[in-house]
């Protein structure tokens, strides 16, 4: 047997062993109903015109989303509570429908349709494939969980570059791994895989339970495999590390005796475990004996899939940041002397404030699957400059490359879009925010990959009626793209000459606005990712006549004592006389 074969049998013994053995758990939770004509209704009514009216994923929008809709006749499920290969139960099901898929086009209908309607709907989708009529899911075991600390973390992120999930997901996580740009689905459609910073966007849940489970049951029809097939059950990792040692020895026939011969043992501990498998997958009965020693050899399997669940755990924040609304609007904050450049430790005693973008589909060619969906941003400026940080995640760099099918030029890019005349007041209206109109100007900062150090000044009165400045632009840029995030520094003097820029004031809430252009989403000119208006504001200037005043007061509050003193005993001496 090849060493290929053998690992493969291991492989699909380890996902039976998963469902039959390791994890005798069996799925809780609620049944569907029987399929019924009302379930039909609503699946057709809700579902159809994405997953299509037999399920196949090819509804009439599907060819607009990415991810595309899931095909639900092969009966292969993402978000799972059950081991790799297996189904998903009813209740896995009724919480993807109630929740949606954060992330994607999949909406939650949790307060949409009622429960009673979720519950139909399951019924219906279960009947697009005949292996849940006989399926009995069974749902992994989070008896064993490893609680979060930070020793647990830091296991999790020597395991998570050793199995290389770094080649995916990108050294700190964002999805911008080398394998990223050109993963694929069970169908072939492109996938992107997962940012982990981003926990808002998690299917299935950011709980450390959901992630574990991702990793024990993988993500089927994605590029996502359980972990069990990158480990050597049975082997402790002394002996899976020695082994490793002795095949690379091996091929090049550099191996002694001795270590053939411990090589051939290393080997029969392997295939000892491999019969044990391979018997229950034949429906036979382990032994006490048999059973006990595979409990033992998935054991380091589940304790090291909890360390790094416990790792992704600690990736980005909790919650998805607030919008840069209210308490959370963009403060420039004053600053003597020189302003801090991009790499400067003080851009970091500032809190970011968080821009969301969403996908332009008003204009032809529309953008329905934006990729950059948000830009923070932190300020500060001193009495000539201001000077912005700009942030936004991507996961490839994209230089300037001809677009396959319309030969136009794609390429990274933002612009950050402000009005040439800021509105005097909440009532006053602001040019339509995307680019501007004809009766009101909007000022742009173009910045692109191409050009780092570069920022084209635009006005515009329209999406597609941008001109550039004829001036010099006297905007510095430098920008810099590090582990799928993109970071900005652009400077400007407070005022200009220029009647076509925006004019800094302190104290003035400005509107700004932004678009992205991802190159590898084959964003071009109107097909991008955009923000409505927010605003920001130039902190005021501390007043010194704050440090005057106080003790002014109390020198005028002291003397008024003094003087009411006086003439306190003036009047008493007179009363004496």
């Amino acid at each position: 047997m090849s060493t290929n074969h053998r690992f493969f049998c291991v492989f699909i013994a380890n996902l039976v062993l998963l469902s039959v053995i390791v994890i005798p758990v069996f799925a809780q939770g609620k049944k569907a109903p029987a399929a019924s004509e009302t379930g039909k209704a609503l699946y057709n009514d809700k579902c159809a015109h994405c997953h299509g009216v037999e399920g196949a994923g090819d509804g009439a929008g599907a060819a607009n989303l990415l991810p595309r809709p899931r095909d639900f006749t092969k009966g292969l499920y993402k978000i799972r509570s059950t081991g790799s290969g297996q189904l998903p139960t009813d209740q896995d099901l009724f919480d993807i429908i109630s929740k949606g898929m954060p992330g994607s086009s999949m909406p939650a209908w949790e307060g949409i349709l009622s429960e009673d309607q979720r519950w139909q709907i399951v019924a219906h989708i279960k009947t697009f494939y005949d292996g849940f009529e006989d399926a009995s899911p069974v749902e992994i075991d989070l008896s064993g969980k490893v609680p979060y600390s930070g020793e647990s973390v830091t296991k999790g992120r020597e395991l998570y570059k050793q199995l290389e999930c770094n080649a995916c997901h990108g050294a700190v996580g964002r999805g911008d791994g080398t394998s990223a740009p050109d993963l694929t689905d069970e169908w072939g459609f492109r996938i992107w895989p997962a940012n982990l910073e981003q926990k808002w966007n998690y299917r299935g849940g950011a709980t450390t339970e959901d992630i574990f489970k991702r990793f024990i049951g993988g993500i089927a029809g994605s590029p996502m495999p359980s972990f069990i097939s990158s480990f050597r059950v049975g082997l402790s990792d002394a002996e899976s590390a020695r082994m490793t040692e002795l095949e690379a020895k091996m091929d090049s026939d550099e191996l002694a005796d001795a270590e053939q011969t411990e090589y051939e043992g290393l080997e029969e501990k392997l295939y000892a475990f491999e019969d044990i498998m391979l018997k229950v997958e034949e429906g036979e009965e382990p032994t006490p004996e048999e059973k006990a020693k595979l409990d033992v050899g998935m054991k380091p399997i589940f304790e090291k899939s909890w360390h790094i669940a416990n790792y992704v755990k600690s990736l980005g924040p909790e919650a998805i940041p607030q919008p840069a609304i209210g308490d959370k609007v963009l403060r420039a904050q004053y600053r003597p002397g020189d302003l801090p450049p991009i790499g400067d430790e003080a851009w970091n005693t500032l809190e970011s404030s968080y821009f969301p973008l969403v996908g332009q589909v008003v204009i032809e060619p529309r953008q329905f699957n934006p990729s950059i969906d948000s830009v923070t941003a932190k300020s500060f400026y001193n009495d000539k400059e201001i000077a912005f940080l700009f942030t936004w995640d991507d996961r490839t760099k994209t230089l300037p490359q001809a677009d396959e099918e319309t030969a136009e030029i794609l390429e990274d890019a933002i612009a950050i879009q402000f009005p040439v005349k800021v509105p005097q007041g909440p009532t006053e209206p602001k040019p339509y925010f995307i680019w501007g109109d004809a009766r009101r100007a909007v000022y742009l900062w173009h910045w692109k990959v191409s050009e780092p150090q570069k920022i084209t000044e635009m006005n515009a009165k329209g999406i597609d009626k941008a001109t550039v400045q004829s001036a010099a632009s006297q905007v510095q840029a430098e920008g810099v793209y590090e582990d799928g995030r993109y970071r900005l520094w652009v400077k400007r003097a407070l005022t200009t000459e220029d009647k076509n820029d925006l004019q800094f004031e302190s104290g003035v809430f400005i509107p700004i606005a932004f678009s992205g252009w991802d190159g590898a989403n084959g964003d071009v000119k109107t097909k991008r990712a955009i923000s409505t208006w927010y605003t920001f504001v130039l902190e005021p200037v501390p007043s010194k006549k704050r440090f005057v005043y106080p003790p002014l007061v109390a020198l005028i509050s002291v003397g008024v004592l003094f003087a009411l003193r006086g003439a306190v005993q003036r009047r008493e001496n007179g009363n004496n006389i």
